[in-house]
């Protein structure tokens, strides 16, 4: 399996979109059914779910989780974190989408001051804030509300990255800002900060979901760093007879 950089992952968004043809919105709502339908295999609907968005479209993509959540008859609070008065198209779509809703329990457009909820412990967080577009350590009002998701009971679910977690290089990252997830929902495959050990704590367990981007893209594309399978090994393998000897079955370093 190749390991795609954060610029080669949005390369990749871009080249379905292009390519498939099928449009941003409808692609985001492709990962959303695929989130959603996660979601729903762990967590009941007598679960309360609180979503928190960011601007961007990791938060389109909560937003959608959230409508589909609530027409699977779940109790979904929404927190939307607009403090510079800018949404992603996508997200703009998925806000207005989720506001038009029958049976939405609150939704909240933070701008300035937030009254953060109660994250009890039978609480489900939805963590949308940010995904594998971030570049740099999260700061100020951002990093007040991972912290205060970290100390809650409440149990986490991060959509493609625990929020304040970038794809590659985390060394000069504040840890201490980055949602430390139950489980997270990574999108059509894994990122490289996913591989090492040191992420582990914040990532949880780990899901891997198809949202059937281009395979043209990725069969083309070179990739820095690969991870090995089975699927790579199996076919390598040699039929081994019986009377097999270790010679007639190739060599190994």
């Amino acid at each position: 399996m190749k390991i795609f950089t954060s610029a080669q992952i949005h390369e990749l968004d871009k080249y379905t979109i292009e390519h498939e043809p099928v449009s941003s919105i409808n692609l985001m709502e492709r990962a959303a059914k695929a989130l959603t339908h996660t979601i729903i295999e762990d967590y009941s609907p007598r679960t309360p779910v609180v979503v928190f968005a960011g601007p961007g479209n990791n938060g389109g993509d909560a937003l959608a989780v959230a409508r589909l959540l609530v027409e699977e008859g779940y109790d979904v609070s929404v927190y939307l974190f607009n403090v510079h008065n800018h949404l992603s198209e996508d997200c703009a779509a998925n806000k207005q989408r989720l506001t038009e809703m029958k049976g939405l329990k609150k939704f909240t457009e933070v701008t300035l001051n937030f009254d953060p909820p109660e994250l009890g412990a039978d609480t489900l967080v939805v963590d949308g804030l940010f995904g594998s577009g971030l570049n740099k350590p999260l700061a100020g009002g951002f990093a007040a509300m991972v912290k205060y998701i970290n100390q809650s009971p409440a149990r986490v679910v991060s959509i493609d990255m625990p929020s304040g977690l970038m794809c590659e290089d985390n060394t000069y990252n504040i840890r201490q800002n980055i949602v430390r997830a139950d489980l997270t929902l990574t999108l059509q495959q894994k990122k490289l900060a996913m591989m090492l050990a040191d992420n582990q704590p914040y990532i949880g367990r780990l899901r891997v979901l198809d949202i059937r981007l281009s395979p043209e893209y990725i069969n083309k594309t070179e990739s820095q760093y690969t991870l090995l399978e089975e699927s790579d090994l199996r076919p390598r393998l040699l039929h081994r007879s019986d009377f097999a000897h270790k010679g007639n079955m190739g060599n190994a370093l």
